[in-house]
Formats: structure tokens, C-alpha cells, sequence
């Protein structure tokens, strides 16, 4: 089955509606019109009545173009009736049995008085009025078909449905054009969306109108400038990591050829490859862990994880490979922090790394309830690359900071904490703690 455009979709629904609404219009319209046929002869056949009532010679009867009426009088001393076109259908004994029924309708003792009824005869509707005296001694009955009702009520239902069907034609003129102006609206979006890939996201296109479409537009356009974002930083991180991955390679390559080449000692020369290797190995860890960050178990519930065996057992492992910088711990044994040890162990183990390659002389970590401070005495980081710091590869102003701060920035933040960098008087400090719920 062929899919259908919206404009269609659109188009479709609006009939459906319309045919429903056309539908109870109609019955309401036939309806309406059948009240105000009924009232108008009722109307007219009492004014007739006492025409005819009046009238020195009844014989000759009113000519109604319209309306086809007949009469039935009766007095003391004789009758008239006149019901032209309609004998096929009516007998005396029709009209006076009419007549009782309109007495006995309007039960009243006056003397004079005028009924109406509508009465079904052969299965066809008749409109009576009955003048009456005398306690029906002397009365005048006029009466009608229903032909002069049908003709009203086709003629106004003619006039309203064309009016309406007029109306229904407009709308339908509209909506096809707002329809049509909305997919077309859709579609350039949807081409600008397919386009995107092909030129790197780099393309905008924002919709102006003020309804949903126009801010869908404006939401695509926000996540196509995220994307381009994020397509920059790929490639300046693919980019930083062939050379970060070209430097350790091509010394152990320089190395392990030296040694094919004996113009290298053994020792030395395996030495640097293992020293280069171990190098080599933690960038490709550390890729690993950021990679592996997008893919957190999110069904998995947080731990909670002891802090201070985590610092612990990292400042043992640096103090053996630092000897010039000297640790200071202030550092509470009962706190806990939300998460799984295993990747706080690489937030603080990637801080600290950090933090010794830039520390003169000392590196201090504080650990008090919702709150982890680590501090070295180096040089400030410049205000301007701060907000940088955490970005995969992005050049400090000493250099790169590689994977490493990245790492912990999602990491942390993953676990529903802050990260900040603040330059001390002295030295620059990284600071975890609870996130401010507004």
C-alpha cells in the first residue's frame, strides 16, 4: 500500500470530519426546516380559515400557488367543501373525523374558538385549522398536504448545504494550501537532515516560522551544531592520538633496530623499549576507559565506595616512582562516595597523575564528607584554558592534557558529581563534590 504524503494524511482527516459534520448537519437542517414548514402553514391556513369563514361565496376558493388547499364548511343550513388534487386521497368522512379530533384536542367549552392539528391520513401528512362556533354547529376547516412543507424544506435545505458545501469547499482550498505548505516545510528538513553527513554538519538551515516546525528546526539545527562539535573533536582527537601513539612506536622501533643493528647495548636498548611499552600500554588503557564511558550499565546500581583505600593504596604506588614531591594526606576514613571503585580508582589515579607532573614540591589531597580536594604547587593554569582542561586532547598551555582529564571528567559526572579547577594563591587544585540540586 502506497504510504501517504501528510498534506494527504491531512486532507483525508478533514473529509472524514466533514462528511460526519455534513451528515449530522443535514438531519439537523431537515429538521429545523420541517418546524418552520410546519409553523409557516400553520400560519397561513389561519388566515385562510377566516377568509374563508367570511367569505359571502366560498364556492369560488383562494388560489394558492404554493400551497394546495382545500376547505370544508359547514352552517345550519348547508355545507361547502372544495379539496382540489387532493380527492385520490381525502374523503368527507376524513375531514370531519380532522375536525372532531381538533375539538377533542383543544378540549375547551368556549364558544368560538380556532385547533390546529396534523394528522396522518393514507399514510400521507395533513395540516388541518378548524374555525369553529356554536359548539361545532358551525365551523370552517382548511386544510393542506404536505407537498407545500416538502418543497420548503427541500428549498431551504438547497440554500443552507450549498452555503455550507460552499464554506466546506474553502476550507478544503485552505487546507490543502497550509497542508501542502507544512510538508513542503518537512521536506526541506528532512533533505537538510540527509545532507548533513555529506558535508561534515557543517551546513545550517533553521525553518522561521513560529509553530512546532519551526522549532523542530531550530532543535535539529541545535543538535547539528553538536554534532559538528563533536565531529571537530573527533578528528582533532584521531588526529592528537596518532601522534601521542607515533612517538613511543617509533623509539621502540629505533631501539629494537639498534639492537638487529648491534650498535646498541642489549640492556639499554631493551630497557627503553620496555620503559616506551609501558608508556604505550597506559594510552591505550586510557583510550579503552574513555571508550568504554559511553557504555556505562546504567540498570546497574551505584556502590558505595570507601575513598580512602582507593587514595591510599594510589599514593603508595606514586611515592615510590616520586621521590622530590611529598604527599600530604588529610583524608577521612569513613567517607564513601557513589559509584563503583574500580572507575573512581582511575578518577583519582588520573588526578594524581596530573597533578605530580606538574608539582614542585607537593601534592595535598583532603577527603571530608561529599567533598575530595587535590591539590599540587605548581604553576596556575590560565583562566583561559581552564574550561578546557577536560577536553580529550586539548593543548594546555604547557601542552596536552590528554585522555586523562577527560576520563574524569565524565566519569564524575556520570556518578551525579562536579569537577572543578580552581588556581589557588599557590597551585592549582581539583575539587569533587556534591552537584547544588536548584
Amino acid at each position: 500500500m502506497k504510504k501517504l504524503d501528510i498534506s494527504s494524511q491531512l486532507i483525508l482527516l478533514f473529509f472524514s470530519i466533514i462528511l460526519i459534520a455534513v451528515f449530522a448537519f443535514s438531519v439537523t437542517t431537515i429538521n429545523f426546516a420541517n418546524s418552520i414548514a410546519e409553523k409557516e402553514m400553520f400560519n397561513r391556513l389561519s388566515t385562510y380559515v377566516l377568509l374563508v369563514n367570511t367569505d359571502t361565496d366560498p364556492k369560488n376558493p383562494y388560489n394558492f400557488r404554493d400551497m394546495n388547499v382545500g376547505y370544508y364548511i359547514k352552517t345550519l343550513d348547508s355545507e361547502y367543501s372544495h379539496f382540489k388534487n387532493m380527492e385520490d386521497y381525502l374523503e368527507i368522512s376524513d375531514i370531519l373525523n380532522a375536525a372532531a379530533s381538533i375539538k377533542e384536542k383543544n378540549n375547551t367549552d368556549e364558544v368560538e374558538y380556532i385547533g390546529q392539528a396534523v394528522i396522518k391520513i393514507n399514510n400521507k401528512r395533513y395540516v388541518f385549522v378548524a374555525y369553529t362556533k356554536d359548539n361545532m354547529d358551525t365551523y370552517s376547516i382548511v386544510f393542506t398536504d404536505n407537498r407545500y412543507a416538502q418543497a420548503l424544506i427541500r428549498d431551504i435545505s438547497i440554500k443552507v448545504n450549498g452555503l455550507f458545501l460552499l464554506i466546506i469547499l474553502l476550507a478544503v482550498i485552505i487546507i490543502y494550501i497550509w497542508s501542502n505548505n507544512v510538508a513542503k516545510r518537512l521536506k526541506r528538513i528532512k533533505n537538510h537532515v540527509l545532507e548533513l553527513p555529506k558535508n561534515n554538519y557543517e551546513n545550517s538551515y533553521i525553518d522561521t516560522y513560529e509553530d512546532e516546525v519551526g522549532d523542530l528546526s531550530k532543535s535539529i539545527e541545535v543538535m547539528r551544531e553538536e554534532l559538528y562539535e563533536n565531529e571537530k573533536i573527533k578528528q582533532e582527537m584521531l588526529h592528537n592520538l596518532s601522534h601521542d601513539f607515533k612517538t613511543p612506536i617509533a623509539v621502540i622501533k629505533t631501539y629494537a633496530e639498534a639492537i638487529q643493528d648491534g650498535v646498541e647495548d642489549n640492556n639499554v636498548s631493551a630497557n627503553k623499549i620496555i620503559e616506551q611499552s609501558e608508556i604505550l600500554k597506559k594510552k591505550v588503557n586510557r583510550l579503552i576507559q574513555y571508550n568504554r564511558l559511553e557504555y556505562f550499565n546504567t540498570e546497574k546500581n551505584f556502590e558505595d565506595v570507601r575513598m580512602y583505600d582507593i587514595i591510599n593504596d594510589i599514593v603508595i604506588n606514586y611515592k615510590h616512582q616520586v621521590e622530590n614531591i611529598n604527599f600530604i594526606l588529610d583524608l577521612d576514613e569513613n567517607v564513601t562516595f557513589k559509584g563503583f571503585s574500580e572507575n573512581w580508582y582511575t578518577v583519582v589515579d588520573n588526578i594524581i597523575d596530573n597533578a605530580r607532573r606538574y608539582a614542585k614540591t607537593e601534592i595535598k589531597i583532603v577527603l571530608k564528607e561529599n567533598r575530595l580536594r587535590i591539590y599540587n604547587d605548581g604553576d596556575h593554569i590560565e583562566d583561559k584554558f581552564i574550561d578546557k582542561a577536560f577536553k580529550p586532547y586539548e593543548k594546555g598551555s604547557k601542552g596536552q592534557f590528554g585522555l586523562g582529564m577527560s576520563i574524569v571528567q565524565k566519569t564524575v559526572d556520570y556518578f551525579n558529581m562536579n569537577l572543578h579547577v580552581v588556581n589557588e594563591d599557590i597551585g592549582v587544585s581539583f575539587i569533587i563534590d556534591n552537584k547544588i540540586v536548584e
